[in-house]
């Protein structure tokens, strides 16, 4: 039986069906519908008990009986099941029944994923996602992972700005992966020079050095910088790492002058100027502290209590000395205050680190801390230096300390050795090439600058390459040395236009470490996540969804507390039913129990399939649907159905049901809340059409 669309053109026949669900990927399995099923709508003017009466016609009765989706679009419709027909030959009889108006396969639908981010290094980081690979040279087992991006597929969407403060050896807050996710101070103007917030820093824009007194919390090692990527890394930049929670901003509080000792001294200011900030209003919902040492401190554990009763919760580093906490104490793991997460570090087996302390009354939880790939400041990268000259490239070292540049093109001059008077009056704006030999490098560098060159090149007196210095730190220009038999080559043609480039490898930011260290931003970045998606839960409601939901892992029972490794989605997910916690809350006023496979507004979609929509599954005038099909030309046709911004969609079609939607009429449909249109002009030689629209993952 055919069916004709009002105000269609008969050379085409449309059915619009509703995908009530994800797309599935290409682990599924092959079958796509349900055999030995079919999903039968009667003709507008067919009653129930007519209807039940053509099946028993057919040998076939109502298995489930759609009534309010029924009611709702004037035409019965139901399950049909029947054990000795498979679902072609369902379809084939009942299309034939002048009573029934459509007979569609039960079309399966899975639960995907959800997108993996195209930060360029995510698959390295593999206690965000575990499938076995190599990292750093080792193997780890599938799954053994926090389960970070199932998780972010549950997230609630917000635009509640979460902070996340850190006590460390400060940051590379220029770093790219970081830079647009560090909190600035909106009450300070930096680098004037005035405590425009009047809160007793001057210039405290992103942060403060409390272990020298000033205003930049630059890192003074590389400890900080890391911990910050594991933290809030920018997610989903074509670039290095991404954070745990990626949408989160971080505080820079840099205790350290060394890279390495942080004095308590330091630390407790530090706590002090995040409460204090938390009072103003800054969001701030956790404190990572990845250090630790030997003696308790009263007033570093009044601090963090101060700072507990302001709404902030310490994630703090069990240590790394292989000891059990519980006999041997470390501080400040060890003042054990309820504001507090302690952290043990797990390897990619799940397996507690080799190093890491433990404690079945004193460390908390387990989280990634073996090969954890994170930001490393920038001038502490590999640099990417060459000279270029015409068609050809020369192969150059940095000269350490130099100045850094992605390409400064000028005129070279040949500048001998270096002396002053070895400079011609030309190479003022230029490029100064210098022999090695007689003067140090930073003789030359400095003779070069005085006659005004922007950059120098230093060519060998003997065979290959060297690695050079220019001794100590200062307003270098840039400095790149070549081997001899380059730097001869390049002389012979000079004067001649050359470029010279000396900057941070992207290849280089970024470094891998081991540590409870590591571990512990895991768990910041969960609090964070947690106080993301429940803003209004207390601290101990934040560290109850944190600590109830870890994964319960053989390598950790009986070595922590909890016995388990961080799991982000179960935080958001705490009853596994496939619908966050957040939005059983929204639509049903409670966190959890709510039936993934029920239709509560009775609009034909399940409060799961509602849930992956975007729409309100207690409102049955908010289900997607095609709705209104049009003729948009002899050649096709125009699809309208309600949308959702932020969701993105795909159109399919298909020209026999039994064959599946085969055609792709376009994919990675962006959301024009409240509807979206679609014009199908593809001419087919079949006078059937068949779509169906879905929401992509």
């Amino acid at each position: 039986m055919k069916f004709f669309c009002q105000g269609m053109s008969a050379a085409f026949l449309i059915l619009g069906l509703t995908v009530s669900g994800a797309w599935a990927d290409t682990s599924h399995p092959a079958q796509e519908y349900v055999e030995g099923e079919v999903i039968v709508t009667f003709r507008p003017l067919v009653t129930l008990n007519a209807a039940q009466q053509a099946l028993s016609g057919h040998s076939l009765a109502l298995t489930k009986h759609f009534a309010g989706l029924s009611r709702d679009r004037g035409r019965h419709t139901g399950l049909i099941r029947a054990r000795n027909r498979t679902t072609a030959e369902l379809i084939a009889e009942l299309s034939q029944d002048p009573a029934v108006e459509t007979a569609e396969p039960n079309y399966l639908r899975w639960v995907t994923g959800g997108p993996v981010p195209n930060d360029t290094l995510f698959t390295n980081l593999w206690g965000l996602r575990n499938t076995g690979q190599l990292v750093n040279g080792s193997g780890g087992t599938s799954n053994d992972d926090i389960k970070f991006v199932g998780a972010w597929e549950m997230a609630r969407p917000t635009t509640n700005q979460i902070v996340v403060a850190f006590i460390d050896t400060g940051v590379d807050y220029t770093h790219p992966d970081l830079a647009g996710n560090m909190w600035t101070n909106p009450g300070e103007i930096p680098g004037n020079g005035v405590d425009d917030d009047a809160n007793g820093y001057v210039d405290d824009y992103y942060g403060y050095d409390f272990a020298d007194n000033l205003p930049n919390p630059t890192d003074s090692g590389f400890h900080g910088t890391h911990v910050a990527g594991t933290i809030a890394a920018i997610g989903n930049n074509q670039l290095g790492v991404i954070g745990v929670d990626y949408q989160a901003r971080i505080m820079a509080l840099r205790a350290s002058s060394d890279g390495s000792s942080l004095p308590d001294s330091a630390i407790i200011e530090a706590i002090q100027y995040a409460t204090m900030m938390k009072s103003r209003g800054v969001n701030i919902v956790a404190i990572n502290e990845s250090f630790g040492g030997s003696g308790s401190n009263s007033t570093e554990r009044a601090a963090i209590q101060a700072a507990g009763n302001a709404g902030i919760i310490f994630c703090v580093a069990a240590g790394n000395n292989t000891n059990n906490n519980d006999t041997t104490a470390f501080y400040p793991a060890s003042y054990r205050l309820t504001n507090m997460i302690v952290v043990a570090a797990t390897d990619q087996n799940d397996a507690l680190a080799s190093f890491s302390n433990y404690g079945t009354n004193t460390v908390d939880l387990g989280a990634p801390g073996v090969n954890i790939l994170s930001t490393l400041p920038v001038s502490l990268a590999g640099k990417l230096s060459y000279v270029q000259q015409g068609s050809t490239t020369y192969a150059a070292n940095e000269l350490t300390y130099s100045g850094t540049t992605t390409g400064i093109t000028a005129t070279v001059y040949d500048c001998g050795l270096g002396y002053p008077t070895n400079f011609p009056t030309a190479v003022r704006s230029n490029i100064a090439l210098i022999v090695r030999g007689t003067l140090t490098f930073s003789n030359k560098v400095a003779n070069a600058m005085a006659a005004g060159a922007r950059a120098a090149v230093i060519y060998n007196n003997t065979n290959g390459n060297f690695l050079g210095t220019l001794q100590a730190s200062n307003n270098w220009i840039p400095a790149v040395s070549l081997s001899q038999a380059d730097g001869l080559t390049l002389k012979a043609i000079l004067p001649a236009t050359g470029t010279v480039v000396n900057t941070p490898d992207p290849a280089q930011i970024y470094q891998y470490l081991d540590g409870t260290s590591m571990a512990t931003p895991h768990v910041s970045g969960a609090v964070a996540f947690a106080a993301m998606n429940f803003p209004s839960e207390t601290v101990p409601q934040r560290i109850q969804r944190v600590l109830a939901n870890v994964d319960v892992i053989s390598g950790l029972k009986g070595r922590v507390h909890t016995g388990g490794r961080l799991n982000l989605q179960r935080m958001v997910d705490t009853d596994t039913n496939g619908l966050p916690d957040w939005w059983e809350l929204q639509y049903f006023n409670h966190l959890t129990g709510t039936d993934p496979n029920a239709d509560a507004d009775h609009d034909g979609m399940s409060n799961l399939a509602e849930w992956l929509a975007g729409t309100n599954p207690t409102n049955a005038a908010s289900c997607l649907r095609l709705t209104l099909l049009l003729p948009a030309n002899t050649n096709g046709v125009v699809l309208r159905w309600p949308s959702v911004a932020g969701k993105y969609y795909r159109l399919e079609r298909a020209t026999n049901l039994l064959t599946g939607f085969n055609t792709i009429v376009r994919t990675n449909i962006a959301a024009t809340a409240p509807t979206n249109t679609e014009t199908d002009t593809a001419i087919l030689p079949s006078n059937a059409r068949f779509y169906r629209v879905g929401v992509e993952q």
